[in-house]
């Protein structure tokens, strides 16, 4: 594993395994949204979200949630800012990158989310008007795009 987090677009395609699902994390201050693929891109589905507690908590939290679902690779979504750079919120991401790959034997994999948690709720309160979207259906939901993306750019690779 390496020591910094590694772009999608960068990604050694031997560090997947053929079969197996993907669990995405969309990582804000207060909670974690999940989306997990069944098999890899065949499948994308909102898996909830994690209440951020502490770094320790939230470790565990996040690998009990990819042993739960059997995932074999963890897709972290990097907040980058409008010109490709990573911003305060990206540091606090790529630590707990790091913090998970020395965690777990499974990939940690990053890949670009800009604008991801805006497509989320825009589809979402397009979905149903009538009722505004939970902060965690919106995270879940940013999640299930970030894993989208990541499974579109591992095929063109």
């Amino acid at each position: 594993m390496t020591s910094e987090p590694t772009d999608a677009n960068d990604a050694d395609p031997s560090a997947l395994p053929e079969t197996g699902r993907l669990l995405a994390l969309d990582v804000g201050d207060r909670r974690i949204g999940l989306a997990v693929s069944i098999p890899p891109g065949s499948l994308i589905l909102p898996a909830g979200h994690i209440q951020r507690r502490n770094r320790r908590a939230d470790i565990t939290a996040i690998l009990d949630a990819a042993t739960t679902r059997d995932a074999v690779a963890l897709i972290v979504g990097m907040p980058y800012d409008a010109l490709g750079r990573p911003g305060e919120q990206a540091r606090k991401i790529q630590s707990l990158v790091r913090s998970l790959e020395r965690a777990t034997d499974i990939p940690v994999l990053t890949v670009d989310e800009s604008y991801t948690s805006h497509a989320a709720e825009t589809a979402l309160r397009q979905a149903d008007p009538t009722a505004p979207p939970s902060r965690g259906d919106i995270d879940s939901a940013a999640a299930v795009a970030i894993l989208r993306r990541f499974v579109a750019q591992h095929a063109q690779g």
